[in-house]
This record gives structure tokens, sequence and C-alpha cells, in this order.
């Protein structure tokens, strides 16, 4: 076998061992981040304990908080996989979300979830186009 072919058939193989990592990872702490906006939304916003949140606000953080949660069960359940399906998906949810994050923004919290969103979104979009 060639030397160059060997070495990047390791290079290919250690990229995708990282990319599957790096889902499997970021998949986890989007579903501990959505605990943690369901909880905010809700006593925040319907209950209104935090005096800078609103109605609105607390409804937008619950519907982030769905997003987050189904973005980070498809990204935890096609870390294996070699297509663009769960890619896309997340992707499509994360401009959602980040689309709601930004006009959403009567609250400031909603607006870093947002830009959250739209890095983790297109970041993993982008990294797997370029890695296949």
């Amino acid at each position: 076998m060639n030397i160059k072919a060997k070495y990047t058939n390791l290079r290919d193989e250690r990229r995708g061992i990282i990319m599957r990592v790096t889902k499997l990872v970021i998949g986890i702490l989007m579903i501990v981040y959505s605990v943690w906006l369901f909880i905010q939304g809700l006593l925040g916003g319907f209950l209104g304990i935090i005096a800078d949140k609103n109605m609105l606000a607390g409804i937008l953080g619950i519907l982030l908080c769905g997003l987050f949660m189904a973005s980070g069960i498809v990204y935890i359940s096609t870390e294996n996989s070699d297509g663009l399906g769960g890619d896309i998906a997340g992707f499509a949810m994360m401009i959602v979300a980040g689309t709601l994050g930004f006009f959403g923004g009567t609250y400031a919290g909603l607006i870093w979830t947002g830009i959250l969103a739209l890095i983790i979104g297109i970041g993993f979009f982008v990294w797997h186009l370029k890695t296949r």
C-alpha cells in the first residue's frame, strides 16, 4: 500500500471520529441547555419571576427549548451517519431557533441563545460539507 494513501485513510478516519464525538457532546449539551431554557421560560416568562422578561419572551424561550431538544436528539441519533440528513434537519431547526431568538429579542438572553443556535447549526452543516 502506498504510504500517502495509508496516511490519507488514517487522517479521514480521525476526522470521522472527531466529528462523531463532537456531535455526541454538543447533542448532550443542547439537551441539557434546553432543560435550562424550559425552566427559565416557564419561571421567568409565564410566572413573571424575572423582572426583565414578559410573556412573549417566556413563550419564545419554551419554543427555543423544543428546537434545541429536537436538534440535540437529531445530532445524537445521527452521529454515525455519513449522510447529510441529520445535519440538514439540525441546520433548519437552528436557523428557525436563531431567527426566533433574534426577532423575539425583548430579553437579551434570547438574543444570545439565537446566536448560539446559528453558530451550532451553520457550524455543523459547513463542517460536514467540508469533510464530505
